[in-house]
């Protein structure tokens, strides 16, 4: 079963259906369908949560440290200047807990309104429940927390702020030739739109030391994605190269499909691809021929064992059939779930879950019964 269900109303072609989520998402279908436009809304309401919870523990951080300032002094004003301290930190954790929907409600807005620009041109009014959130459009964006979605033990506010509280990250890779990119796209803060630019300052980053769980992990995946593209993938700061058989390359002389594989072994070599992220990726076959296809999947599979949750669109029967193969080999077909988006009048899509072998079939009608209509025409 899947672990989550997404109610999807007036939301561009969908307009009363549901989307399921798990540890590895499939939301597969013909171009026009409403893929794309689903995928950046559950990246935008994941990267909200990421980014307001990291804005009230630095805000708590900062206060905290003035407390730690002052607790080893031992005079009668340095034990005033203390309470004082303790009392302020008090204080705004009580106001950060108030607020933090508020936040929430704002981080959303504006990431939403610099993926899309204009959310009309989605739908005039549309609505989406998920899980705890009710996200709404009239004019105006509107975010419900129908129950409280910050009070989860990995970044409840009101555990210690010296606890490792890090909230997941959420990324969006909507094509792998930003590594060629890179380099020669502005920077400058709100230039691109917000999943791009922080695609951007995700690849320029080296986040925090690995345990020893961790490190085995990406030595593991490094090996995995280095059989497949014979090498691996740099940063020098300001672009990246291809290292081969011991030669650099400049990373635009490298192929579209190495870039696609290169690309998730450095989100992984850099560690920013760990245990608590959420990985969007639109497409992830058009770069690729069909047996790398399927070893991306291999990888996908490899990310969801370490903990990282994966959504990602396409139109290959080849990942899909894959995956659906090996997930009830080594028996994780619960962890995963296929959805089918088919436009089954004008304008009006539906999902499929998939759940059975006689659903199955409609996810091969949709992707291969064009190429079958099209070599029939031939023979």
């Amino acid at each position: 079963m899947a672990k989550e269900l997404a109610h999807f109303k007036n939301f561009a072609k969908l307009k009363d259906t549901k989307v399921a989520f798990n540890d590895i998402t499939v939301i597969a279908g013909k171009p026009g369908t409403g893929k794309s436009y689903v995928m950046k809304m559950m990246y935008a309401l994941d990267e909200g949560k990421h980014k307001t919870t990291l804005q009230s523990l630095d805000s708590l951080n900062k206060a905290l440290k003035e407390v730690l300032s002052v607790v080893s002094a031992d005079d009668d004003a340095s034990r005033e200047l203390f309470k004082e301290k303790v009392n302020q930190y008090k204080n705004l954790h009580a106001e950060e807990k108030n607020n933090i929907e508020s936040k929430f409600q704002l981080n959303v807005d504006n990431i939403t309104t610099s993926i899309f620009k204009n959310l009309e041109q989605i739908s005039i009014n549309f609505e989406i429940t998920r899980n705890d959130i009710k996200l709404s459009f009239n004019k105006k964006l509107k975010v419900q927390v129908i129950s409280k979605v910050f009070t989860n033990k990995k970044d409840n506010l009101s555990a210690s702020v010296l606890s490792e509280t890090i909230p997941d990250m959420a990324i969006f890779v909507e094509t792998p030739l930003i590594l060629e990119f890179y380099k020669f796209m502005d920077k400058t803060k709100n230039k691109t739109p917000y999943h791009i630019e922080s695609l951007m300052n995700v690849l320029k980053e080296d986040y925090s030391f690995p345990d020893e769980e961790e490190k085995n992990f990406i030595d593991s995946f490094i090996s995995k994605s280095k059989e497949i593209i014979q090498g691996d993938i740099h940063s020098d700061g300001d672009s990246f190269s291809f290292e081969k058989d011991g030669k650099i390359y400049d990373i635009i002389n490298a192929s579209s499909g190495t870039k696609s594989i290169g690309l998730l072994q450095y989100l992984v070599t850099n560690k920013a691809l760990k245990k608590g992220s959420v990985l969007y990726w639109e497409e992830p076959e058009v770069h690729l021929h069909p047996e790398w296809q399927l070893r991306m999947i291999e990888l996908f599979v490899e990310l969801m064992n370490a903990g990282v949750k994966i959504v990602f669109s396409t139109h290959s029967p080849y990942m899909c059939d894959y995956l659906n193969a090996i997930s009830k080999k080594q028996k994780f077909s619960d962890r995963v779930s296929f959805n089918l988006f088919k436009e089954e009048e004008e304008d009006v899509v539906e999902n499929y879950i998939l759940e059975n072998q006689k659903d199955w079939n409609k996810i091969q009608a949709e992707l291969l019964d064009p190429l079958e209509e099209i070599m029939w025409e031939y023979v």
